[in-house]
């Protein structure tokens, strides 16, 4: 018997096969596309949520450089005040000293010339520190206008790079749910750093006092106190001479010491520094009556920096007087408030100025943050489908406009600003944690968890 063989039947298997095969690679296609976009728009609000606390960030370290920087001028101001006041108190212990010397042979002549050539270098130094107090001031003002603008202009500097970033990673994106979150940005901005003015610290000419401003003031002033040099804090050394069994001693006292006080007007205690040096002579004899003390002043000097130039308007008694400095060497510290008031201060200290701090007290690691929500059209007029591609819109349709969430697209993302110290760099002598401030620039940006409560409410701004 004669076999027929029969062709083309695998034909039909084949063309069922291709047509699984094609609506594979169909839908495999459109979800690979649903996917990258999903993964696109969420790289961009997460890009979008870190460069603005990256702003935020920049913002807080130039805050913490300028008053880091402040302090420093602040600083330069009170050595350049106590370097005059050294030198003038040198200068006039040697010329007390010659007048006593100069009719001994030989050591007369070596304390007069001495005393010329003080002379001449106090003078000098003095007006050298005038001219550098006067350019250390427009230091301290520059930086002080430098944290005012930089406050003003991280908004500005949110807004537009935001819009770059998210306009240059996902040009389809709607940020009309942007919005708000940048206006919660900027009330967490406001809320997180504020501007201090130590003129509102006291009543002032019938204006109330601020008690923040007075209490930022202090905490400034107590940072810059404690940022001086020990030269400029307290000058003080003792010189025993003699002391005979306790009935007769002589001692040298060596005093000294610089203030950051207030000005007449009764502003606070943050506009004049004042130094003050002296060097006296004590007794000690033991006499029927008890121990009788006596004080011989050989040298004193003083210096301030102020607002003005009136030399009336600054006591050192009010500013020193109860100090171990002024009243071990009483005597001489008289002496020299009454020659400071025959010379004149240092040109042109207009004391603390407007500075940044962080408006909460306690220990703050991070700032509020700002949450991001970005949505972009789906279906045909945002994720292209294999649909889309082919013509065939209402064949085996995935991925369009009504497989979305109201036919939008949608992620959401946060981040905040975070407080490191490096104490692995910078290990801190006392072993003690350091928490976030405006004196340490160590703030920088980084991608944050939502909140169950921050989720709802995003998902409210979406309208669900």
């Amino acid at each position: 018997m004669k076999r027929h063989h029969q062709r083309g039947q695998m034909t039909v298997y084949v063309l069922v096969m291709l047509f699984a095969v094609a609506a594979a690679v169909y839908f495999v296609h459109d979800a690979y596309n649903v996917s990258n976009e999903k993964t696109r728009l969420q790289s961009t609000a997460d890009a979008a949520a870190y460069s603005v606390a990256a702003v935020e960030a920049r913002n807080l370290n130039i805050q913490a450089y300028a008053n880091r920087a402040m302090i420093a001028n602040h600083v330069a101001v009170a050595q350049g005040v106590t370097l005059v006041s050294w030198t003038r108190w040198l200068h006039n212990t040697t010329r007390n000293i010659s007048l006593v010397t100069k009719w001994i042979p030989y050591l007369g002549q070596v304390m007069t010339a001495l005393e010329k050539i003080l002379d001449r270098s106090a003078s000098a130094i003095e007006r050298a520190m005038r001219f550098a107090v006067a350019g250390l001031d427009q230091a301290i003002r520059v930086l002080a206008g430098l944290q005012d603008f930089a406050h003003v202009e991280t908004l500005a500097l949110a807004q537009q790079v935001f819009e770059d970033v998210v306009e240059k990673n996902d040009a389809q994106v709607d940020t009309a749910y942007t919005i708000t979150s940048l206006a919660s940005f900027a009330r967490a901005h406001a809320d997180m750093v504020g501007r201090y003015n130590p003129d509102r610290a006291y009543p002032y000419r019938g204006r109330r006092a601020n008690p923040d401003d007075r209490a930022r003031s202090d905490e400034f002033r107590n940072i810059l106190l404690d940022s001086r040099d020990n030269f400029t804090t307290e000058r003080r050394s003792d010189l025993p001479v003699v002391d005979v069994l306790g009935f007769f001693r002589v001692e040298i006292k060596k005093r000294g010491g610089t203030e950051l006080a207030r000005r007449r007007d009764n502003k606070g205690p943050y506009y004049t520094w004042s130094a003050i040096d002296t060097l006296s002579v004590h007794t000690w004899m033991l006499t029927p009556f008890g121990r009788k003390h006596e004080e011989i002043p050989v040298g004193w000097a003083g210096s301030q920096s102020a607002p003005s130039n009136t030399r009336r308007l600054y006591r050192f008694r009010d500013i020193h007087d109860g100090n171990d400095y002024w009243d071990d060497n009483s005597r001489a510290s008289r002496l020299a408030a009454a020659e400071y008031r025959r010379s004149g201060v240092q040109h042109n200290y207009q004391g603390m100025r407007r500075f940044s701090a962080l408006k909460k007290d306690g220990v703050l690691n991070e700032g509020p943050g700002i949450i991001i929500t970005l949505t972009k059209p789906g279906g045909d007029e945002g994720v292209k489908t294999a649909s889309d591609v082919t013509g065939a819109r209402d064949r085996m349709k995935f991925g369009g406009e009504e497989d979305f969430l109201n036919g939008r697209m949608a992620s959401i993302s946060k981040a905040r600003v975070e407080f490191h110290y490096p104490n692995d760099l910078f290990p801190r002598g006392d072993g003690r944690r350091e928490y976030g401030s405006l004196y340490n620039p160590y703030w920088q940006p980084s991608l944050a968890p939502l909140s169950t409560a921050e989720r709802v409410l995003a998902l409210g701004e979406l309208g669900l």
